[in-house]
């Protein structure tokens, strides 16, 4: 209703207006007014739009790498059997970043010390007659003679046994020129000195005066030709377990340097755990070079 009142208001004026009133003069005020009223009228005039598609409105499309259907990263504490490099490395340590662990190296260089000595035990017993070298003599013993209160042709026929001198006796060496062979039986006493004495060994049993099952055997020394054989064999043993440090020594130094490329543990820590290294593997090398003395000076007694 209030949009035909305003649009006949308008007509009303354009009528009188072009009767002959347009010669008339229209103040500014009243100009202005006019003009108001025809926008608001052609305003609230106009018919609503409407849409002659029957069809929804298409929205955008949204994009495939939009923000929020990107996923925002973890955040939380970090893994535990994760190696944190550098600094954190002290405060989360395992064994296979530990620099100061040096039981590797000690294992090696303890396996080494210990085949030394089996070796240079061997060396020093070369061109000497050594228990195990008694205990393997063959020993003919128990022999059975006939029974007497048997009818001839009953009793037991005499027979020789064959058995080795360390399955009957025990030899024990005295000092470095005497072994001593300890008889579990008295019959066995004559059986093991004739067995000593047929051996190629060139020895000279005696029964100790003292104890009737006790054989003492002077071992003769070892020529200047042997010794020397044993110091060649002694020094050869030597470098060998010189090398197995040295080699175990450059294990330890990869393992040094895999932290370093890394960034396993901070360079201070491994300066100092390096130096310790290096003292463990000096001290392996003097022990080497302790026992190889020890056993020269064996050598030539």
């Amino acid at each position: 209703m209030a949009s035909k009142r305003a649009f006949a208001s308008i007509l009303s004026i354009e009528r009188a207006a072009s009767s002959g009133l347009r010669s008339r003069t229209v103040c500014s005020s009243c100009r202005r007014q006019l003009q108001l009223k025809q926008s608001s009228a052609i305003t609230t005039s106009s018919p609503p739009t409407r849409s002659l598609s029957s069809s929804p409105t298409l929205h955008k499309k949204s994009s495939a790498s939009s923000k929020s259907s990107r996923k925002s990263p973890k955040v939380g504490s970090a893994d535990v059997n994760e190696h944190i490099p550098d600094k954190k490395a002290t405060r989360n340590r395992d064994d296979e970043i530990d620099p100061y662990d040096h039981s590797e190296l000690e294992g090696s260089i303890a396996q080494a010390v210990a085949r030394l000595k089996d070796a240079l035990t061997k060396t020093r017993d070369a061109g000497r007659v050594t228990p195990d070298m008694l205990e393997a003599l063959p020993v003919e013993l128990n022999i059975k003679h006939p029974d007497q209160s048997k009818p001839k042709g009953k009793g037991e026929t005499a027979h020789h046994e064959r058995a080795k001198l360390g399955d009957i006796a025990s030899v024990v060496p005295k000092g470095g020129r005497m072994l001593q062979v300890f008889a579990a039986e008295e019959g066995h006493v004559k059986p093991l000195t004739a067995s000593i004495m047929a051996s190629d060994y060139s020895l000279t049993p005696e029964v100790d005066k003292n104890n009737p099952m006790l054989i003492l055997v002077p071992v003769p020394p070892a020529t200047a030709e042997t010794r020397q054989q044993a110091a060649q064999e002694a020094k050869k043993c030597f470098d060998k377990a010189s090398l197995e440090v040295r080699n175990a020594r450059g294990d330890a130094q990869k393992r040094f340097r895999r932290m370093e490329l890394n960034k396993l543990v901070i360079q201070d820590e491994l300066k100092k755990a390096h130096k310790g290294m290096e003292d463990v593997a000096k001290k392996g090398q003097d022990e080497v070079k302790k026992v190889f003395d020890n056993a020269l000076k064996t050598l030539q007694q």
